[in-house]
């Protein structure tokens, strides 16, 4: 459900930030529905991404939980309500790095607070960066549990899986 990539749209914080120019960022979600897999995303992110000289030093944003697209229109409009994401409550998925770390590899090690629906989770998140000419853009894919953030109720929700896997690339 559209609802598994809730979780996170990316980032925001204080430092210089990069505004996103030539692609448009994508946080993505899927989760088992049955014997199916349903996919999903954010239409409207907002997210920073600040740098202490070249090196990543904070990361945040927000997914307005409105904005969660299906390919199912009765799903999307299911997931505003309370027992799922309860959008006139709580409209927004919010993420903030509480620490950034290069790893050897070259690849980082965040450790993020996530706040969907009223619930706040710690959890640490390994992403990267990818350059392609003068264009960077963070990748990363993560697991969140709709259990941590009392997301489901009602009959559907013994059909859904409670493991969502999200995806995000956030160009900058």
């Amino acid at each position: 459900m559209k609802l598994s990539i809730f979780l996170i749209s990316f980032f925001t914080s204080t430092g210089f930030s990069f505004n996103n120019l030539n692609e448009q960022p994508m946080v993505k979600f899927q989760i088992t529905k049955g014997f199916s897999t349903v996919t999903g995303h954010f239409k409207d992110v907002d997210y920073k991404v600040n740098l202490n000289g070249e090196e990543l030093s904070s990361l945040s944003g927000t997914s307005k939980v409105a904005s969660v697209q299906t390919k199912s229109s009765l799903r999307d409009k299911h997931l505003q309500k309370q027992e799922w994401f309860d959008s006139a409550k709580y409209p927004l998925i919010v993420i903030q790095s509480k620490k950034v770390s290069k790893q050897r590899n070259g690849s980082y090690l965040g450790l993020f607070d996530i706040k969907i629906k009223g619930k706040s989770q710690i959890k640490e998140i390994p992403f990267e960066v990818l350059k392609n000419g003068e264009n960077k853009s963070l990748k990363a894919n993560f697991n969140l549990s709709l259990a941590d953030f009392d997301i489901g109720g009602g009959i559907v929700s013994y059909l859904v899986g409670d493991k969502v896997t999200v995806n995000l690339d956030l160009p900058f």
